[in-house]
């Protein structure tokens, strides 16, 4: 272990913030693919914990965060203590890149993490069941739910006020209005 890396703790609850792209020139620095809807976040935070899932991952704490834009969206550079060279930086390469929750501002109400919805059961608004979301595509217009089906097979549904007026968490429950045809 470096300098600045230490083990995570155990029992913490952590969010994905980004997955490292590649090393970003010679002195360490990392490119990281965000994956959170304000890339300004990293900016509030003095650690991050790098590693292949939540169960193993390793501590950091942050020398500097830079925003880059580029033809995917925006790019974020990462310093880190302990990770000086280009070879250290490629040691972390494609590894995820996780916040404690406690170290996240609150969300305002109303607002949730994209995480949070995965396993939801997705429901008509007449409260017919209609499957369970599986995953969540992030896109530059808007997210898609994918919901694994009651009766096999998926389907996509943007996640737009009008097809999904209700998202009751502590429900366990999403609801939808689609179009026809749609569902």
């Amino acid at each position: 272990m470096s300098a600045g890396q230490t083990p995570s703790k155990e029992g913490m609850s952590f969010r994905e913030m980004g997955r490292i792209v590649k090393p970003h020139g010679v002195m360490g620095e990392l490119k990281v693919a965000p994956e959170t809807d304000d890339p300004d976040r990293f900016h509030a935070l003095e650690t991050i914990h790098v590693g292949p899932d939540e169960d193993s991952t390793s501590s950091f704490d942050i020398v500097s965060v830079r925003l880059q834009s580029s033809r995917y969206g925006i790019t974020v550079l990462l310093k880190l203590e302990g990770v000086s060279t280009r070879e250290a930086a490629e040691a972390l390469g494609k590894q995820r890149v996780f916040a404690s929750e406690d170290d996240l501002p609150p969300l305002e109400e109303g607002e949730f993490y994209l995480s949070d919805l995965i396993g939801l059961s997705v429901e008509s608004m007449e409260g017919d069941p209609l499957g369970t979301i599986s995953d969540i595509f992030e896109g530059p217009g808007q997210d898609l739910l994918v919901i694994r089906r009651e009766h096999g097979g998926t389907s996509m549904v943007p996640l737009v006020d009008e097809i999904v007026p209700e998202i009751d968490l502590d429900e366990g429950v999403l609801r939808v209005n689609p179009p026809d045809g749609l569902l």
